[in-house]
């Protein structure tokens, strides 16, 4: 009885964790933010010879990059202008932590970053290859200006108020280790403290998710442990 105890224990162990690692969308899930673009600071080579320095790409890999622009545009067009790339290498959490900041590479001369105010990233939908997430208290801070807000009015066909739209790798179910796009847009309300009231925002991040957070498991684990104990007890007192 005890080693079958123990069989179905680890076949439980077993399904969890392979549960755990092809789950769709969660809260416990990260998405880790990549690019793989190259810029640097000076003059471009391939513009004008007269141009004065500034960011700009010096090499581009195959892969999708992360970024963002303002002004009503969601094509990448001048880097250090109208858009900036977020460093490579971030994430982005889904349980509604507040979201620490995304740092980007110079935008218009002035160092940023994006991230959350208050309420954090958290999932409103997932089903499938898609997921819609809250992003209401998503900002930015550009240079000396901070807590621009980004949450809401939304604007482009196919986007709401305050709410990013994720779709995965096709028939992946968005589990541990599909890659994923993220893309959202805002409008900075009118009259903000901030000075840009009516500017247009688009932001857009690819990378993959990531393995849910090791504390799942652990609390998983000490579940399982508690389950058989209760076994083990009911079973002495029988």
């Amino acid at each position: 009885m005890n080693f079958k105890m123990t069989k179905i224990a680890a076949l439980a162990v077993m399904a969890f964790a392979s549960t755990g690692a092809h789950a769709v969308l969660s809260s416990s899930s990260l998405l880790t933010i990549e690019n793989d673009a190259v810029t640097t600071f000076g003059v471009d080579p391939a513009g004008s010879p007269t141009a004065s320095a500034s960011w700009y790409v010096s090499s581009d890999g195959a892969g999708l990059d992360s970024f963002f622009t303002m002004g009503g545009s969601k094509t990448k067009t001048l880097v250090d202008g109208q858009f900036a790339y977020l460093y490579n290498g971030s994430a982005l959490t889904l349980n509604g932590s507040t979201q620490a900041g995304i740092d980007t590479f110079t935008y218009y001369g002035a160092p940023g970053s994006n991230e959350t105010l208050g309420s954090g990233i958290s999932i409103l939908s997932a089903s499938g290859d898609t997921a819609t997430v809250n992003m209401s208290g998503w900002k930015v801070d550009w240079g000396t200006v901070q807590d621009i807000p980004m949450g809401g009015l939304a604007w482009s066909t196919g986007y709401t108020a305050g709410v990013g739209n994720i779709t995965c790798a096709a028939g992946s179910g968005c589990a541990v280790g599909s890659t994923y796009t993220l893309k959202y847009t805002a409008t900075v309300p009118a009259g903000d403290a901030s000075g840009f009231g009516t500017v247009k925002y688009y932001l857009e991040t690819h990378g993959v998710v990531a393995v849910p957070e090791a504390s799942t498991y652990g609390m998983m684990l000490a579940g399982l442990g508690l389950v058989g104990f209760a076994v083990r007890r009911r079973k002495s007192v029988i």
